[in-house]
């Protein structure tokens, strides 16, 4: 009977090993798709940041590259090239993430489909203001950026008194 109670408790403690073996795996496992997936959104929150500080629309199409007009031979007198050459603006220093994380967004619309964000951006085009979609699902439209909650708060009245459902976000 001796014998039975020692194989009984060595497999018991065989399966307690093996429980808390596979158990830090999978928290091991866990951690990195956990980092890996935190580094893709953050990633992901940073295009889609650098694309609305440059004023980009992502849901227009890229209009069709016109060809360049000929170029003509006529000689230029020297004192005219260098008062027609434009000099390029400054470049503005990157900006800091405490600075992007301080602004304040107006958000006109979330959708599930594409397409209703899309018809919402045309809407602000026709309005006058420009919009853009964050990507999604859900599609977030937005229109501005700004520093002070102020001048949030100024376009998102406006933009009720012509219609648009607004609020501001961070």
């Amino acid at each position: 009977m001796g014998a039975k109670k020692k194989k009984s408790s060595k497999q018991g403690a065989n399966f307690a090993v093996t429980l808390i073996t596979l158990s830090l795996v999978f928290v091991f496992f866990g951690y990195l798709i956990g980092t890996y997936l935190v580094g893709a959104l953050q990633k992901q929150q940073q295009v889609s940041l650098q694309s609305s500080r440059q004023g980009v629309t992502v849901s227009a199409p890229a209009a069709p590259k016109q060809p360049d007009p000929p170029v003509t031979s006529t000689p230029v007198p020297q004192s005219q090239v260098a008062q027609e050459v434009p000099s390029a603006p400054p470049a503005s220093p990157a900006p800091t993430p405490a600075q992007s994380e301080a602004l304040y967004r107006v958000q006109v619309g979330v959708f599930s489909e594409k397409a209703n964000a899309d018809r919402m951006v045309a809407m602000l085009k026709d309005a006058g203001y420009e919009g853009m979609i964050l990507s999604g699902p859900p599609y977030r439209v937005q229109t501005g950026a700004f520093s002070s909650q102020d001048n949030a708060t100024k376009l998102v009245n406006e933009l009720k008194q012509k219609g648009f459902e607004a609020i501001i976000v961070r």
